[in-house]
């Protein structure tokens, strides 16, 4: 680990040697507000460029649906992930919500709850009769089984030792299954074929975001999605180089215009050879809106 932060220090200070402006000096006495503005700065900059790698497409253009008008919902959530100063994450958990609601998935599976706000809006966005499952690593432990960027071990130590989340208490837990476990090591066999709408938003390193993927392609049936949060961030984390591999290999992998937010829908007639194309590449309260 004594590696990962030198690495992360060092991202850190490009962050805010090539992010920050004249302007940002109003946030020098906090340092972590500073590299936060910086590489927001970045992310941005290569989202109005249209430069990182996958093609930008939103989800009402990609995933077949019924409906021309339709609503989604969204939870008035302490969750200041998603509803923080930082306007993406916003329009991630949109397009999330949308992409939810014009699948209407009867099997939901997520990898990485924390504090269960994107579960509970999934299981706000799913129809009543949709299962949502839920893994996070048992309260407490802060082991992984693959390397691990220093944000997943700090949020692992500081963030997955609740058993009150978001959705609890609410109308949509009945619907949701909270699991415990590491993605690496734990046994996805029986939801092989089952899943309409796989959410990968776990370890952020490259071998688990890679090793999530085989995991969810294994499970994804023919016609459905998977989403993978935090794409063309500028900080430590391997989403972005894993996804534009997994699309040079084949598959149709889309970003969210001005987000984070990237996804594919396995065609019905192609996706049970989806994990032999992996294999080839290399390599995984409401208010309506």
């Amino acid at each position: 680990m004594l590696f990962e932060w030198v690495r992360t220090a060092a991202i850190a200070a490009r962050n805010v040697a090539v992010g920050s402006n004249l302007a940002s000096s109003v946030l020098i006495t906090r340092p972590r507000a500073l590299v936060g503005y910086a590489s927001e700065s970045m992310f941005l900059l290569k989202a109005m460029r249209q430069h990182r790698g996958l093609p930008e497409r939103q989800v009402y253009e990609v995933v077949p649906h019924r409906e021309r008008d339709f609503t989604i919902a969204l939870a008035e959530c302490a969750d200041s992930s998603w509803f923080g100063p930082v306007a993406s994450f916003l329009v991630d958990l949109i397009a999330l919500c949308t992409l939810c609601r014009l699948l209407e998935p009867r099997v939901v599976f997520e990898i990485g709850t924390l504090t269960g706000s994107s579960t509970l809006h999934l299981g706000l966005n799913s129809p009543d009769h949709a299962k949502v499952y839920t893994l996070d690593l048992p309260p407490g432990q802060q082991q992984f089984s693959l390397p691990a960027t220093v944000s997943d071990v700090e949020t692992a130590r500081t963030g997955t030792s609740t058993t009150k989340y978001a959705f609890s208490g609410t109308d949509v837990e009945r619907k949701i299954h909270t699991l415990h476990g590491d993605s690496a090591t734990f046994d996805f066999s029986s939801w092989h074929g089952q899943v309409d709408l796989f959410f990968i938003d776990g370890a952020h390193s490259y071998e688990y975001v890679r090793s999530d993927t085989e995991q969810a392609l294994a499970c994804v049936r023919p016609g459905g999605a998977l989403a993978w949060h935090d794409f063309g961030r500028a900080g430590v984390n391997g989403v972005s180089r894993y996804l534009t591999e997994l699309a040079a290999g084949g598959l149709d992998v889309f970003v969210i215009p001005g987000g984070s937010l990237a996804y594919a829908v396995l065609p019905k007639r192609a996706a049970d050879d989806a994990p032999e194309r992996l294999a080839m590449s290399g390599g995984a309260g409401t208010r309506r809106s």
